[in-house]
């Protein structure tokens, strides 16, 4: 039994979080991912430091190589990258790309074969088009951040929004690219952006009726939330279908709170939360928040903890399931990443293996394409690699 991706090419030409974590999710399936980086200099550093333990988790199971594309040599190897390579993945500005010659058309040019992943901020066409953008400008673009403080300023996500879903989606459009491509042996490009995440993650909120005046809201249910516990824990409630909330009334001892009309009336939800609420996180209250989970468990009612982020890793149900992998960095020692969240019965399991050192498989790869070791003292001479 094999990876799914095993045997399929892939040059990450990216930075930040959205490219490299395109790559890491192929990576992750058995494709050969080759990551290609500016040479060192005084400035640049060492990318984990620049980077974090993100750097670790969004660059695993990948081969580095060092190339100036800046200099005509460079841009010799890249083109011999290309041509045995079967995915690209770049989120260079558009303009950018193109004056490096690493834009889309250049490399069809090359291989026609090629599928060519294209991640940009606000997407190529419109006022936005080639400017640079990042995942807090598209959160407030795309309306994630509808919710105000008590001063009227908007509150962010609490956590990046485009950057995680970008991989996803690219990791998707790739598939399908590839897929299709058997079927006509052509190349194509995939496109998707930091705004159209942003907006994609919202995918049941944005939805407006044209032929309603309506403002668009937040869900009403009375036990849809947040409460805290008598141990200054906190758990979530969602009793969001009538017999959960029945059940739930029950166990709070109110199940004459059940049979208020407004409860099943959408146009007094809100109404009715506001004066339920309280109520309900007063007895929460009384009690700690494990009793509670055991007791909401018992009735049926959908509840779970809500943790720190330290606590994630060690949590029981993350252990069973393998949610989580460790790498083994040469400076950054042992680093706990989510494992990939998506598993195939018919694949062989994913050897994981931390980010190596800027430029390790250099020699390695453009031996590959047939350059000797001569050849590769004169690049590095050239300041190529």
């Amino acid at each position: 039994m094999a990876r799914v991706l095993d045997g399929v090419r892939v040059i990450d030409l990216t930075s930040g979080i959205a490219g490299p974590g395109s790559a890491m999710y192929l990576a992750d399936q058995g494709a050969e991912v080759v990551r290609i980086e500016p040479p060192p200099t005084e400035v640049s550093g060492d990318p984990l430091a620049a980077g974090g333990t993100g750097f670790v988790v969004q660059n695993r199971n990948k081969r580095s190589v060092t190339l100036n594309l800046g200099k005509p040599e460079g841009k010799a190897v890249f083109r011999k990258l290309v041509e045995r390579s079967d995915v690209l993945i770049n989120n260079m500005r558009l303009s950018a790309a193109a004056k490096l010659g690493v834009d889309y058309p250049s490399v069809r040019a090359v291989n026609p074969r090629l599928i060519y992943g294209s991640i940009t901020a606000y997407g190529t066409q419109g006022p936005y088009a080639g400017k640079a953008g990042y995942d807090r400008l598209t959160q407030g673009f795309s309306g994630a951040m509808y919710r105000r403080w008590e001063n009227g300023t908007p509150v962010s996500t609490g956590i990046f929004l485009s950057d995680p879903s970008i991989p996803m989606l690219m990791g998707y459009g790739i598939a399908l690219a590839l897929l299709q491509r058997e079927k006509t042996g052509e190349g194509q490009i995939v496109e998707t952006s930091l705004l159209q995440a942003a907006i994609a993650m919202q995918m049941t909120n944005l939805v407006k009726r044209e032929n309603s005046a309506e403002p668009l809201r937040d869900l009403d249910v009375p036990a849809y939330g947040i409460y805290r516990c008598s141990d200054d824990t906190f758990i979530n409630v969602t009793a969001l279908l009538p017999g959960q909330f029945r059940r739930l009334c029950t166990l709070l001892d109110i199940g004459h709170v059940a049979d208020d009309p407004r409860a099943n009336d959408f146009t007094k939800l809100k109404e009715f939360k506001e004066d339920i609420y309280p109520i309900i996180e007063a007895i929460f209250e009384t009690k700690p928040s494990a009793e509670w989970l055991t007791l909401l468990d018992a009735a049926d009612v959908p509840a779970a903890p809500v943790l720190e982020r330290d606590e994630v890793f060690n949590e029981p149900q993350m252990v069973a399931n393998n949610m989580f992998v460790r790498l083994e960095h040469p400076t950054a020692g042992p680093v706990l990443s989510f494992a990939p969240p998506l598993r195939l019965s018919g694949s062989d399991p994913v050897t994981h293996r931390a980010p190596s050192p800027l430029g390790e498989h250099t020699a390695e790869v453009l031996g590959e394409l047939g350059y000797r070791p001569e050849d590769l003292e004169a690049l590095r001479s050239l300041g190529v690699v």
